[in-house]
């Protein structure tokens, strides 16, 4: 059996027949190849993120993070709903998660009565410490190096932070609501202990490790 026009019977209509030796052609198309993430070419990786299922995507990311985005796919899909897939679908927009709390929690002394959870959170509530990095526009005014009117006053972009919260939306299950704190640095408090070698000041930002 060399072709499909073989497994037809004797009493095969001709539209049959070109059907079966339509399905014989041998086409010049490297399937293999334009299935995989790694060799794929650059024009087929919006289309094969969708056949793949990809959660998240932004069509100015590098080639070497589409093409991560999508070999990871069938991995991340298992870990939605997961701390660990917020930590994935973060790691795509260049984010960290530094810590989370989910309710119903445990009992916190000041905030809850035995056996329930936090006022104000209800359950299947997740609340996230993320640590992104913001960009600052050019020619952004800055205290002490730009001189009043010569530029203009400028807040950091948002879109890191607008980033970041697609992100965990990608990573959760429909039926948990999250909550995102950015504030991942704080002042320094005597309590901290900080060095008395003069590194440290009272005043000073530290890294926030919890919520």
């Amino acid at each position: 059996m060399s072709t499909a026009a073989d497994l037809l019977p004797d009493n095969a209509r001709p539209f049959e027949q070109a059907l079966a030796q339509a399905m014989t052609d041998t086409l010049p198309v490297p399937v293999g190849e334009t299935l995989n993430p790694a060799t794929a070419p650059l024009r087929f990786l919006p289309w094969l993120a969708v056949h793949d299922g990809v959660r998240l995507w932004y069509s100015d990311w590098s080639e070497a993070r589409r093409r991560q985005v999508i070999a990871e796919a069938p991995r991340a899909a298992w870990l939605v709903g997961t701390r660990p897939g917020a930590v994935t679908f973060l790691g795509y927009v260049d984010g960290a998660l530094i810590d989370a709390v989910a309710y119903p929690a445990r009992f916190v002394f000041g905030r809850a009565r035995i056996g329930r959870a936090p006022i104000g959170h209800p359950p299947w509530l997740a609340r996230y410490l993320v640590r992104v990095r913001t960009t600052r526009p050019p020619r952004a005014l800055v205290a002490g190096r730009t001189v009043l009117g010569r530029a203009r006053l400028k807040t950091p972009s948002r879109e890191p932070r607008r980033r970041c919260l697609a992100a965990l939306v990608a990573a959760k299950s429909p039926e948990t609501e999250y909550r995102v704190d950015f504030g991942h640095a704080r002042e320094l408090l005597l309590a901290d202990g900080p060095a008395l070698d003069g590194s440290l000041h009272l005043g000073a930002y530290v890294a926030r490790r919890k919520l």
